[in-house]
């Protein structure tokens, strides 16, 4: 950037030998206009909108753009080129843009290699909110026939529980202590429980089944008809052949608490 600042000064030499000339008329006007051209040239240039700025992003984004449709990993001098001369406060957009376009044409290996890549742009808590749900379209798309999965919890009706309301959670067993699925229900025999009861995008019940993990259950009822609360809890292998599993509970296995 720097060569632009000395080209412009030496650009000055020739306009100024030629203000000294003593056959020189409006002096003041050539110099007036000769320094306005020389500015606007160094704004055009290096500054703010800067035009060759302009090519080398539009130049960046036609590189990405072209790795995308070929379906490919973003060529290291690309991404080199990316990091050197987008803005800092720019790049979250753009990559999340390049994601979400990726994902949408079905460019699942450029889309794997952008969510790897871009993960430290996605910083604010809402960004990350989006980052996560990028990354769960991304195994939706490469995963479709677990996109839809789902639990299906049965009760078996309770004698002395027929009024009641209810909670059931699902955890990973040694996993954070964070549900990939909850929800309340009342006065029902069955509970069904998808991906969207999870609290976080993509940790979930797809991504249980896909990464075959050993799963707890809880749940709990608050007896409305009685002083009874029962609780259930036990672990669970799920068939992760199976984007949809069953569980029954019986009316005889629940630990039962007084109110």
């Amino acid at each position: 950037m720097i060569y632009i600042y000395l080209l412009s000064i030496a650009a000055l030499f020739p306009i100024i030998a030629y203000l000294l000339s003593q056959k020189t008329i409006n002096k003041g006007y050539i110099f007036g206009f000769s320094i306005i051209v020389i500015m606007f040239c160094i704004l055009i240039f290096v500054g703010k909108f800067s035009f060759l700025g302009s090519l080398k992003e539009q130049e960046i984004n036609i590189q990405i753009k072209s790795s995308i449709s070929k379906d490919e990993a973003i060529p290291s001098n690309t991404i080199a080129e990316f990091e050197k001369h987008i803005e800092e406060s720019l790049k979250y957009e753009w990559m999340r843009a390049y994601i979400n376009q990726a994902i949408l044409s079905k460019k699942l290996n450029t889309a794997e290699y952008l969510i790897s890549y871009s993960e430290k742009y996605f910083k604010s808590p809402d960004e990350k909110f989006i980052f996560y749900s990028l990354y769960t379209k991304l195994r939706d798309s490469k995963f479709p026939a677990f996109a839809a999965s789902n639990f299906l919890l049965k009760l078996e009706p309770i004698s002395d529980c027929r009024e009641f309301s209810g909670q059931i959670e699902l955890f990973i067993m040694n996993g954070p202590n964070l549900p990939i699925a909850k929800k309340n229900f009342e006065n029902v025999s069955q509970v069904s429980l998808s991906n969207i009861d999870s609290s976080i995008p993509g940790f979930d019940l797809a991504s249980v089944y896909l990464n075959r993990e050993t799963t707890e259950l809880k749940v709990a009822l608050r007896c409305l008809n009685s002083s009874l609360n029962l609780e259930y809890e036990t672990s669970i292998l799920f068939d992760q052949n199976s984007s949809s599993n069953t569980y029954k509970i019986g009316s005889n296995q629940w630990l039962k608490k007084e109110q």
